[in-house]
């Protein structure tokens, strides 16, 4: 637009130049064609040959006026004058004037003392403003046209330049998209060099990160190695110990292995929680721990029914959805009488999963109680009582939910929200 404007700002001067220069060239033949005759008397030898002058109200006029009066003049003009000359006394120059039927003119006035004139003569020559601004209006139609076209030209040339540009960026995006949803482990290492820089320092950020999570890891892991066997020791030793006594000293040791089993799980799974790519297909943990517990419980010939797990998969590390699960599925499997039942019902960005059994249930006073670690309802049966505890850490970390409730047709009903994952 500033150079639009510009353009026309040039031309418009170089328009009313070129103008001027018309109006000086009539000045100049109408002055030659001017004569004074024997008695005095000016006369023309020939009349201007713009036919322009002829045309009444053209908008081109000529005069000549001498001492005040017209002596003579354009036929154009016809028997008016061209205001506000006449008798007035105008300067040399080019003025701004009105035509006689109002029309805008640009008006040249040169005083001119002829050969055996007695007085001065004042030429006049008249044209009119439309036609300055014609030329400009269609000069400027003219550079918009060609001006739009050119920018249009040119941001179509930007926007595939910038989009050329930013390709890189968009392979790292994507790159990134396919770390996340676990396809792949690192960046490619073919981009240009302006990025490359980048995407070098990306790889070796998560490689540090990966090693660093490993390293935890392991240290955690030796920890609590080394840890497991002086308490078993402790532990078997304790047992020949009688009285108050002993029993205080098995306890606390219990205590103890349990509190590190309780943390080295917890420092994986947190460890896992926000891993790029990390994800379980339900209904494959689903059927593998479906699998164990029909050879687990043959002898109770449970009826395990998995439903709407098809296609699911969950933001979760594998071994962590088969703990966890597992767990739920292992304690509804212990109190059913005839079948357990693990299926979906809400499918949006968290999955609602229902693990139901048939047996005797929970009374309500009494499921708060159960959630306390190292509390088993029944004594009777194997375990150490964590597991429910387990359960519940796990489905937190990963920013889910766990409820346990009445079923509707008797039993216990655990609901439990997950992650969904989504590409």
């Amino acid at each position: 637009m500033i150079t639009g404007g510009l353009i026309i700002y040039l031309f418009k001067g170089h328009i009313e130049q070129r103008f001027e220069h018309q109006l000086n060239d009539h000045m100049e033949e109408l002055v030659a064609v001017s004569e004074i005759d024997d008695v005095g008397k000016l006369i023309l030898t020939w009349e201007p040959s713009d036919p322009r002058f002829n045309r009444p109200h053209s908008g081109w006029y000529w005069q000549i006026v001498q001492d005040g009066e017209v002596t003579r003049q354009s036929r154009s003009i016809l028997s008016e004058h061209i205001p506000p000359l006449g008798r007035n006394r105008v300067e040399d120059g080019v003025i701004s004037g009105m035509g006689p039927d109002g029309q805008p003119l640009r008006i040249l006035v040169r005083t001119i003392h002829l050969p055996r004139a007695i007085i001065s003569h004042v030429f006049i020559v008249a044209g009119p403003v439309s036609d300055i601004l014609d030329d400009i209006y269609k000069f400027a139609t003219s550079t918009a046209i060609v001006l739009v076209v050119l920018a249009l030209i040119l941001i179509g040339i930007m926007v595939l330049q910038v989009g050329y540009g930013l390709g890189p960026l968009r392979r790292i995006q994507q790159s990134l998209s396919a770390i996340r949803i676990g396809h792949e482990k690192h960046l490619p290492d073919d981009f240009p060099i302006e990025v490359q820089p980048l995407v070098s320092e990306l790889n070796s950020l998560m490689d540090y990160n990966t090693a660093l999570l490993q390293r935890a890891r392991t240290q955690v892991g030796n920890l609590a190695h080394s840890l497991k066997n002086p308490i078993g020791i402790a532990i078997n030793t304790a047992k020949e110990l009688e009285g108050e006594q002993g029993e205080s000293m098995r306890r606390h040791l219990r205590c103890a292995a349990d509190n590190i089993t309780r943390y080295l799980r917890k420092a994986r799974i947190a460890g896992t929680g926000n891993v790029l790519g990390a994800c379980a297909d339900l209904e494959k943990v689903g059927l593998d721990i479906k699998y164990s517990l029909d050879i687990l419980y043959q002898e109770k010939n449970l009826d395990i029914r998995l439903d709407g797990l098809q296609g699911i998969m969950v933001r979760m590390d594998s071994e962590d959805l088969e703990e966890a699960l597992g767990n739920l599925m292992d304690n509804a499997c212990k109190w059913a009488t005839h079948q357990i039942t693990v299926r979906t019902l809400e499918k949006s960005e968290k999955i609602t999963l229902l693990v139901c059994d048939d047996g005797p249930g929970i009374q309500p006073d009494r499921l708060n109680h159960v959630m306390k670690r190292g509390i088993r309802l029944d004594e009777n049966e194997t375990g150490d009582g964590l597991g429910l505890g387990i359960v519940e850490e796990i489905i937190t970390l990963y920013g889910g939910t766990f409820v346990m409730e009445e079923a509707k047709g008797g039993g216990l009903q655990v609901k439990i929200t997950l992650p969904r994952f989504i590409e």
